[in-house]
């Protein structure tokens, strides 16, 4: 039986680099677009609090904008990095 798991692990190795080198590609895209919209959210922030500073935007437009910068940061970054790490430990 020993064998056999040894001959399985040996003939199934090149599908388990396929899967690790696809898992390394999903977390560098994963990573690109945390940081983009990182920039987009923070660009967003500084101008809501800039707008309204300036007296270009209303107190009710600048905490729109505060919340779509905030979502843009919170759930699509934070979420999407906690589903990451989540299957990578499903994984192991």
């Amino acid at each position: 039986m020993v064998v056999v798991r040894i001959i399985v692990k040996i003939v199934l190795l090149p599908v388990r680099i396929c899967l690790t080198m696809i898992q390394l590609v999903v977390m560098f895209f994963t990573w690109l677009s945390a940081t983009v919209f990182h920039i987009l959210s923070g660009i967003i922030c500084i101008t809501a609090v800039l707008g309204y500073g300036f007296g270009q935007e209303t107190g009710t437009e600048a905490v729109r904008m505060l919340v779509a910068g905030f979502i843009l940061y919170i759930l699509l970054c934070f979420l999407a990095g906690q589903w990451c790490g989540w299957k990578q430990s499903k994984s192991d």
